[in-house]
């Protein structure tokens, strides 16, 4: 494509020249001859360290925000590329999410669930739905490649909506983390739909303060214009969002497990885990759901509003929700013998919390909970997670989550600045031995006590380090038990 044709707001800038660029690049080893290189101020890294090589390896040109020291004619400095990168990469791709119906979800916890599961419900109803989420990539909602971030870089997004597009996909559901929203990494997308599943404590090492973390999660719906908007009105930071956004767009609706909302829903225990009882507006409809979490089921009802208010009956989706799977490591029960074992992605204080009290709403015996921090990351939410679990578990074992290159005993030793007794408190730093000597104390307890292992849940690797290795907490289980 000629720079002319999506670089708009270039074409009075020194250095700018009317060429044909073949792709696009924020990383200058993918970089082929006649591509485009953004030399982007990371985070950790700034692109301006890697343009001479962008060059070496052909570059047609070099567009950066940070003024480079050189005579080079195919470099452009703007200021503002961050800000326009999105909206250069969906010109350059055709404008993918203007073919598309895009469903955006934020939210501290929940975004995977409501991604993965509207993929699903949708493919069911045959309207074919590719998602972008935590776990995976897909284009169609079957063919799957593990995922890098939770929200790419805009021109992996904007490439994979074309790919999907030339799929025959009809809607899109992605994940947006609040550091992508920060980064602009949406930028230039046309959304139909935004959703926020929750809010509470996470990422404040990165955003710095709570209002910072609120102000980014609202640019989903504020800087990006979407045309929907729907609110779970279950955290304080909800209800006031939801509040803000019916008066400038009355396409703003709710959804709540805990007060009347245009979608609220009730529950019972069923036998394979939540019978719902959903009234969406002025209609109802009862459906089983296989979780015992009212909280993924919250998530669920976000991705079930969309379907409702893009025409999608409700006794279509009662057909198909015996068939909705829920994300790997989801409170995902991973043994259903005499003493059941979850697997939870829990890694905040409101995540441990919600997956304690639902396993202790299911099930009458004693709760071993097992779990960790991530090192060089949010320290002020160690503490919290060790006061939520003494609070709500009757055994708490503390071991690695990803400590990366932090000491392991100043994160357990952080987590336990939260608790007020170490009596029923057990330390085992080592991951796999922490996971292995407590199912041999676990499997000698009561028959109706239960195990829940979180903060890693679908994760494949664990990083110490620099490593990361291969690690999973249900692999570990699974082995262990086949030997024992």
């Amino acid at each position: 494509m000629q720079t002319s044709d999506f670089l708009f707001e270039l074409s009075d800038l020194e250095g700018f020249k009317d060429i044909e660029i073949s792709s696009l690049h924020i990383d200058s080893r993918s970089l082929s001859p006649g591509g485009l290189f953004f030399a982007l101020k990371g985070h950790k890294k700034d692109g301006i360290d890697f343009v001479d090589s962008a060059l070496e390896k052909g570059a047609a040109l070099v567009i950066s925000d940070n003024k480079i020291s050189t005579k080079d004619q195919n470099i452009i400095y703007f200021p503002d590329l961050r800000e326009y990168l999105g909206l250069f990469a969906s010109r350059f791709y055709g404008l993918p999410s203007t073919k598309l119906k895009i469903v955006c979800v934020t939210g501290t916890n929940g975004k995977t669930t409501s991604v993965e599961t509207f993929s699903g419900m949708s493919n069911l109803l045959q309207s074919k739905c590719g998602y972008m989420s935590t776990i995976n990539s897909s284009i169609d909602g079957y063919t799957l490649k593990e995922s890098v971030l939770t929200t790419e870089h805009p021109i992996q997004i904007n490439s994979f909506l074309r790919d999907a597009l030339n799929n025959k996909a009809s809607y899109i559901a992605m994940e947006a983390s609040s550091h992508g929203l920060e980064q602009n990494r949406l930028a230039g997308l046309e959304i139909d739909y935004a959703i926020l599943t929750s809010f509470s404590h996470d990422h404040l090492d990165y955003h710095g303060s709570l209002k910072n973390y609120q102000n980014s999660k609202k640019k989903l719906f504020y800087d990006l214009s979407p045309n929907n908007n729907i609110i779970c009105i279950d955290s304080e930071f909800g209800e006031n969002l939801y509040q803000e956004l019916k008066k400038l767009n009355q396409k703003t609706y709710s959804v709540s497990i805990e007060k009347e909302a245009d979608f609220y829903a009730t529950f019972e225990k069923s036998k394979g885990g939540l019978n719902v009882n959903l009234k969406a507006f002025e209609d109802n409809i009862n459906f089983d759901l296989s979780t015992i979490s009212r909280y993924l089921a919250s998530n669920i009802i976000c991705s079930i509003a969309v379907l409702v208010l893009e025409g999608k009956s409700l006794r279509e989706i009662s057909s198909i929700s015996k068939d909705i799977l829920l994300p790997k490591g989801r409170l995902e029960r991973i043994f259903n013998e005499k003493n059941p074992i979850y697997i939870d992605y829990a890694h905040t204080p409101d995540a441990l919390e919600g997956a304690l009290k639902e396993i202790r709403r299911s099930h009458e015996g004693m709760i071993w909970c097992l779990f960790g921090c991530g090192g060089d990351r949010d320290k002020q939410k160690r503490p919290l997670m060790g006061s939520v679990a003494e609070q709500y578990a009757d055994v708490v074992v503390l071991t690695n989550d990803n400590p990366r290159r932090e000491d392991e005993k100043v994160i357990i030793s952080d987590i336990l600045s939260g608790t007020e007794s170490s009596e029923n408190i057990l330390i085992f730093p080592d991951r796999r031995e922490a996971i292995e000597k407590i199912l041999t104390e676990f499997k000698k307890s009561s028959n109706k006590d239960v195990l829940l292992i979180a903060g890693k849940g679908h994760e494949s690797h664990q990083n110490i380090g620099n490593a990361l290795l291969e690690f999973n907490d249900e692999d570990i289980v699974s082995e262990f038990l086949k030997i024992k």
